[in-house]
């Protein structure tokens, strides 16, 4: 994480310079018949400075009676996984061993550029692990920045700026949960369920993390916060979208349960994490207009509701109709 963090100071540094220049335009972007987005050119490195705006507007926006049962659902979402913890991690590592997918990251650095490791995935069980890596994100930011920069798309350069500011808030968001509640991975337990030691010892968490960052995942976060900007970006492809991304996301949450790093618990507040930033992230950059139809050459006429008497072929009945023209 700490050089995703470098990458992206070394990246908004260098953006900030290029565009000083820019004027302020937009672009539209009809996604439907009922709305349009609209995003203006994006200039600086917002994503940067974002933090404290990001975490009051997802406060703002959550907290309220409207978005209690959300809260509800993840809160009893983890109690009764954690319950289930130890007999959902044995099962999903004797899966794991009938279709032969390693229990080991077998991810090997393959280049060191400046001390920064390239590390890249050598089998099918690390190449799941790898989905939710930060080297993976950063890679996708990056090319919806290559394409909207170069393309001149600003709804895909933006993209790229609200899934830098996504990496940065959901990190961030995950490390600080992980310093305070302390829960053992299972991977190196040592009771059932794992050892929960909130507030622990900075010092002791440092010199052997596993036993302390189970909870939640970050890796989980990321990969919910990116599905979460893309779809929301693009709503005219969510039929594509959401079931590839829902795919991988099953499968990362599989992997990180079969070698050891997760428990199925640390998922609920993890994808919650990543939905409610992404969403925010999302709306810095985007403006939503409702519009009934993108021109008035498609424009239907208003709905109209007729009453009309109604009269039997033998004559013996009547009454009144209804009728919505549409």
């Amino acid at each position: 994480m700490k050089y995703v963090f470098l990458v992206l100071f070394v990246l908004g540094v260098g953006l900030s310079t290029k565009d000083a220049w820019c004027t302020e335009k937009v672009m539209r972007y009809q996604v439907s018949e009922q709305e349009q987005f609209t995003y203006a050119r994006p200039s600086g490195v917002p994503f940067l400075t974002n933090f404290f705006k990001d975490f009051k507007l997802l406060y703002e926006k959550n907290a309220n009676a409207e978005h209690a049962p959300w809260f509800l659902g993840v809160t009893l979402a983890t109690a009764v996984s954690i319950y289930y913890d130890e007999a959902l991690l044995i099962g999903a590592q004797e899966w794991g061993r009938n279709w032969h997918i390693s229990a080991q990251d077998k991810t090997k650095t393959f280049y060191r550029v400046f001390n920064f490791s390239i590390r890249f995935p050598t089998d099918l069980g690390s190449w799941m692990y790898f989905i939710g890596d930060g080297w993976t994100h950063g890679s996708i930011a990056a090319g919806f920045l290559a394409f909207g920069y170069f393309g001149n798309d600003y709804r895909a350069w933006s993209t790229s700026y609200a899934l830098f500011e996504g990496l940065l808030t959901s990190g961030l968001t995950t490390q600080v949960l992980k310093h305070l509640t302390g829960r053992e991975s299972p991977g190196v337990r040592t009771r059932p369920r794992g050892r929960w030691d909130f507030f622990p010892n900075q010092v002791a968490y440092h010199k052997d993390v596993p036993a302390y960052d189970a909870y939640p995942s970050g890796h989980l976060a990321t990969a919910s916060m990116t599905l979460t900007v893309i779809a929301e970006n693009y709503p005219e492809y969510r039929y594509v979208i959401l079931p590839v991304g829902i795919t991988l996301l099953s499968a990362l949450s599989f992997q990180m349960m079969n070698n050891g790093v997760h428990w199925f618990s640390d998922y609920p507040l993890a994808l919650a994490i990543g939905y409610g930033l992404g969403e925010v992230a999302v709306s810095n950059y985007r403006k939503i207009e409702r519009t009934r139809f993108a021109n008035k050459s498609q424009r239907r006429p208003e709905p109209v509701l007729l009453f009309n008497p109604i009269l039997a072929a033998d004559f013996q009945s009547y009454g009144m109709g209804l009728t919505l023209l549409f």
